[in-house]
């Protein structure tokens, strides 16, 4: 039998208000205090200073984890790729080189297409990319990432239709595609660091480059790897600074982290292995560049490309995990001291 309660509150229920006949309507307890003890963190202290910080909620996570799948790391490589060879097609058309900039657009194409491909199967269903299109909401990298990756493949798309009738020079797709892979090459990393993920957020403002960087030295392991041996080619000072900004890029990234106080996953566990991993790559790649070995510098700069992808979005599932991380910058925020009395 319930009695009635002389307070109503959160336990003890107002009939008037509530039904009483549930699943616990037999339970009677003659003190919550003790039936629910609260810990003694969460308990309000009768004398405490003016501040009083934990160090974490309960030791718990209080940010999500990204639920991408490996298609969001294809996407990507993919997406820079192509934006990197849609640039680079421009210059070699600007150069002269009208052969360098067919094979250019249709690594453009191809990639853009792939990378479109692998986003919308990370959306779920294909409506949702178009419906992504329905408004251009600047304020969102994602529906502004909607639109230039769609302007990018059209152009390139375009490019290579233009190349099939034998145009020469830089038209205006591949004008338009140049300006648009620029922003491809780039506008992810605006997109990964505008998260509530820590160590994505700590480093968002050195992103947007080293995904420049990554996605031109991409471009040059792709080219060292698929180039005729005679004909033309991306010039080897291209390979050499791409694959050094990205070594650089990188490095930039593991710094801004650790001074953030957010830099674990790139050191400890999963994610620490690939990225430990992928950056050995690069260094060999570059190396095998240096040394002229183009097949071997293709294959492992290539290698290196996806797995550092994939390690970015490993680490950023583990700081998710890592209460520390969130609270961690939260606390070294300076707060103004407080103003003595009088």
């Amino acid at each position: 039998m319930i009695r009635p309660p002389t307070t109503y509150d959160g336990r003890n229920l107002d009939p008037r208000l509530a039904d009483p006949r549930g699943e616990g309507a037999g339970i009677e307890v003659s003190r919550p205090e003790t039936a629910w003890p609260a810990p003694t963190e969460a308990q309000e202290p009768t004398t405490a200073p003016a501040e009083t910080y934990t160090e974490t909620y309960y030791d718990l996570p209080v940010v999500k984890p990204p639920p991408w799948k490996w298609y969001v790391a294809a996407y990507f490589y993919g997406s820079g790729l192509g934006g990197a060879a849609a640039t680079a097609a421009a210059a070699a058309e600007l150069a002269g080189q009208h052969q360098l900039a067919r094979r250019l657009h249709r690594v453009a194409a191809i990639s853009e297409a792939a990378g479109a491909a692998c986003l919308i199967a990370d959306l779920g269903r294909p409506t949702r990319f178009h419906h992504m299109m329905r408004v251009f909401r600047p304020s969102s990298p994602m529906n502004v990432g909607v639109w230039i990756l769609s302007a990018a493949s059209a152009s390139s798309g375009l490019a290579v239709l233009g190349d099939l009738r034998g145009r020469r020079g830089l038209g205006v797709a591949g004008a338009v595609g140049a300006i648009a892979g620029a922003l491809l090459s780039t506008y992810t990393g605006v997109l990964i660091g505008n998260t509530a993920i820590p160590i994505w957020a700590a480093t968002r403002r050195r992103m947007p480059a080293w995904f420049a960087a990554e996605a031109a030295a991409s471009l040059a392991s792709l080219d060292e790897l698929l180039a005729p041996a005679r004909g033309e080619r991306l010039p080897r000072s291209y390979h050499v600074a791409a694959k050094a900004a990205a070594l650089i890029g990188a490095r930039s990234v593991e710094t801004g982290a650790a001074a953030a106080g957010v830099a674990r996953p790139l050191r400890d566990g999963r994610a620490g292995q690939m990225w430990r991993g992928a950056t050995w790559l690069a260094a060999g790649s570059l190396i095998a560049t240096l040394a002229r070995r183009p097949r071997l510098a293709g294959v492992l700069g290539t290698v290196a490309a996806l797995a550092v992808r994939f390690a970015l979005i490993e680490a950023g599932r583990a700081s998710a995990a890592d209460p520390r991380a969130t609270f961690g910058p939260q606390r070294r925020i300076d707060r103004p001291a407080s103003r003595p009395p009088g």
